[in-house]
């Protein structure tokens, strides 16, 4: 029997920001402040329009019909939990008629220590992170969106190091990958996470930009039957095909809300098909830009 059609929505790095910030003085001496002035003197213009974006990003998504939501990280531009309220609101998080959601941080949403320690980003976005666990620890988590699994996996660290922008998903989370994925029913299983393990040519991510144990979260990837693997952090889209090494696709959904990279991705999925249609902004609207369609390993 043919599974019906799954309409999937996929964004990430929005990075939005917020007025007042909610500064403490500790945040002066961390690297908030070369992340303020970064945002004063070139980052923060080709984010400008991020508000007006995902008001039309939530919008474009609800007129084309999608029941779920994938959010793959970075909310924020420094992890300010005024930022994560800011995003949260935008995306309609908590709205009574929303469509439901899944949210992994990305490394600017843990850009301190003190953004990771006080869960704001997990509290903010909670109603995006529900499904079933290991234990009491929030990641690893999957939902069941139709026949398919979506598997959450946090990605994110934070890096005291100004030029460090790495991650790691840590030996514990990926032990309770390894009993979640192994207890999952049958289904489509889609990893996300925020970074990515390869660059849109193949290669790996550099040095200071990569994850750490990528690896290895690839090798249980390959071992629990994933499908297909979604993420963020490069805010160029792109699609990976499947090879002897990897087996399944890899989807990076660029940024929702750089200027002249605008663009989200809808997937439609049947069975152990997946079309996905990229949506880019033409400074009206969202139009369809690029579509493809890929058979999803068993």
């Amino acid at each position: 029997m043919t599974s019906p059609l799954i309409r999937l929505a996929h964004f990430s790095d929005i990075h939005l920001t917020a007025d007042p910030l909610g500064w403490r003085p500790s945040d002066w001496g961390s690297k908030r402040v070369t992340g303020w002035l970064n945002g004063r003197l070139g980052r923060g213009q080709r984010f400008r329009d991020a508000d007006t974006i995902v008001a039309a990003l939530h919008d474009d998504i609800r007129q084309r019909g999608c029941q779920h939501q994938i959010f793959s990280g970075d909310a924020s531009t420094m992890g300010f939990t005024a930022e994560f309220a800011a995003a949260a609101a935008a995306l309609h998080v908590d709205a009574s008629d929303g469509i439901s959601g899944l949210a992994v941080p990305g490394n600017h949403d843990y850009y301190v220590s003190s953004a990771s320690r006080t869960g704001a980003f997990e509290a903010c976005f909670a109603r995006w992170q529900q499904g079933d666990r290991i234990g009491a620890e929030i990641y690893p988590f999957a939902q069941r969106v139709g026949h398919c699994w979506l598997v959450a996996v946090n990605s994110a660290v934070p890096n005291a190091l100004l030029w460090d922008a790495r991650g790691r998903v840590g030996q514990a989370q990926l032990g309770r990958l390894r009993v979640l994925l192994a207890g999952l029913e049958p289904g489509p299983r889609i990893l996300v996470t925020h970074y990515p393990i390869y660059l849109h040519d193949g290669r790996p991510e550099d040095r200071w930009r990569l994850l750490r144990d990528g690896r290895e979260l690839l090798r249980i990837a390959i071992e629990n039957n994933v499908s297909c693997w979604l993420h963020g952090h490069r805010h160029s889209g792109y699609v990976l095909k499947p090879t002897a090494e990897r087996l399944f696709p890899i989807i990076c959904a660029g940024s929702a809300t750089q200027e002249g990279r605008w663009s989200w991705n809808e997937y439609v999925i049947s069975d152990r098909q997946l079309t996905m249609v990229r949506r880019t902004w033409n400074g009206h609207g969202f139009a369809d830009a690029e579509t493809g369609t890929i058979d999803l390993p068993v």
